[in-house]
């Protein structure tokens, strides 16, 4: 293993991470906050600075990463950028537990949304702006915002993003990685800032539309008010995130072949029509199954419609108590929590191209009951699905199904309370959407342990589980 390689990557991550911590002090200066805000940024920084300054001193003399270096340093990037980040939240005392920190910010980064916090006006406005910042920084990838600014000629840095980015194929929209990077983020950029505008437009202050809009491009779901989107009781900016929400849940190389005007390419693609088609149809049944608690259909269908697009890509906002919903609906919601976005999206969960994959495999071994001799190909579209693809989503299911059951077992022996709140959890933490079905309460019910645990299930999920798992195995170690 290329160990010089992976320290000097992770120290050049870290600095990077310095920089970014420099926009929540500005912050801080703006809105002239106590000076323990200001000094827990600071050290922060400094500390960030001296630990990649150290780790940058001596460059390696062989730059090549393989697949398991690429994988090694996705997970401990995450890990210590979570840790580092949470660092201001306990030395200013905001939220005083490194655990609870590390949770919030690990939260933020995978832009899960799950938070510890009952109350968030504790928090300054420089800290509330960086708990939302990390979804921004997290919802592409830490690692593929790195790739766009750094240079990256002589490190080949393709096994590093193919572990970062979600989904069953890792493709590039142009012939360098580094450019692919680059406009995958002014792509994904250029709709945060347009989200923002038309927030703020539709009459959100503009704190509040930039923090939302962070939480919506990342998917994650951190507000500004405990009552989330339904502090605003607007109709139109409920609206307006829902179909923010429903774009970002888009593979961000879909918007590369529009911005290139190739639209029937766009139209055509299979997933896109399996992911419009998923939240139009539980739109619907959901609509019709809480029509009765609301006072008009219009208003069943726009609570029904924000809830399917902020659960099906993941993202937490809140606007109703989805406890007083009838079971078939919530059910549906716990459904769409493991189904998630589309790969290449900014949301969590299973991914809606690996269950389209998974179903035709299923008819086509339906099928080949009733006609032993027919040779079956699988197809999405026009293209054929290798077997090679079809037998990695088949063991990435087994895996998926494994850990979850897992985290399950863990959180029940630790968490004697009802089975959906239970269940619930798990599927939030590791599939990245944030709320709890059962319960009105925060994940500060859980114990540090769990609240440790869930942290790096919700770094596991964001990463597709390899990665994480490959710290805990002792040949990732070794030098062969």
């Amino acid at each position: 293993m290329n160990r010089a390689m992976v320290r000097f990557l992770l120290a050049k991550l870290l600095l990077i991470e310095a920089g970014l911590l420099l926009v929540p002090l500005m912050v801080s200066l703006i809105y002239q906050e106590d000076l323990s805000v200001k000094v827990s940024l600071l050290a922060t920084i400094a500390l960030l600075l001296l630990i990649g300054g150290l780790g940058t001193c001596f460059k390696p003399n062989n730059h090549h990463i393989y697949t398991k270096e690429g994988m090694l340093i996705v997970a401990l990037c995450w890990v210590l950028w979570s840790f580092f980040g949470a660092l201001p939240f306990v030395f200013s005392g905001q939220i005083p537990s490194l655990i609870d920190a590390f949770f919030e910010v690990s939260s933020g980064f995978t832009t899960t949304g799950a938070t510890i916090l009952p109350d968030v006006s504790v928090l300054s406005h420089s800290l509330l702006f960086w708990r939302s910042f990390t979804h921004l920084i997290g919802g592409m990838g830490v690692l593929v915002f790195a790739l766009a600014i750094m240079n990256n000629s002589k490190n080949g840095h393709h096994e590093v993003m193919r572990a970062e980015v979600p989904g069953p194929v890792f493709g590039k929209v142009v012939a360098k990685l580094k450019n692919t990077a680059q406009i995958l983020y002014i792509i994904y950029l250029g709709m945060f800032a347009l989200f923002a505008i038309v927030l703020y437009a539709c009459g959100m202050p503009l704190f509040d539309s930039i923090v939302t809009a962070m939480g919506g491009a990342g998917t994650g779901g951190f507000s500004v008010y405990n009552d989330s989107i339904a502090h605003y009781n607007s109709p139109l900016i409920t609206y307006v995130v829902s179909f923010g929400l429903m774009l970002f849940g888009i593979n961000f190389n879909l918007y590369y072949v529009l911005l290139m005007r190739k639209f029937r390419l766009f139209l055509s693609d299979h997933e896109l029509r399996w992911y419009l088609s998923i939240i139009l149809v539980t739109t619907v049944t959901i609509m019709l199954n809480i029509s009765h608690l609301y006072p008009t259909l219009s208003q069943s269908a726009r609570f029904a419609f924000f809830e399917v697009t902020n659960i099906i890509t993941t993202t937490g906002f809140g606007i109703t108590d989805l406890t007083t919903w009838p079971l078939l609906a919530q059910f549906i919601l716990l459904l769409l929590m493991f189904l998630g976005g589309s790969a290449g999206s900014t949301a969590g969960g299973f991914k809606v191209i690996r269950a389209v994959i998974i179903a035709k495999l299923v008819k086509n071994e339906v099928l080949k009951t009733l006609y032993p001799r027919r040779v079956l190909s699988l197809h999405l579209g026009k293209e054929v699905v290798s077997q090679e693809t079809q037998h990695s989503v088949l063991k990435y299911l087994a895996v998926y199904i494994l850990f979850f059951i897992s985290l399950v077992l863990c959180l029940s022996i630790d968490h004697q309370k009802d089975f959906l709140v239970v269940i619930s959890a798990a599927a939030s933490t590791f599939n990245n959407i944030g709320p709890i079905l059962g319960t009105a309460d925060t994940f500060a019910i859980f114990s540090p342990a769990s609240k440790f645990l869930m942290s790096l299930a919700m770094i596991a999920g964001r990463l597709e589980i390899y990665p994480m798992l490959l710290l805990f195995l002792k040949p990732t170690w070794s030098n062969y």
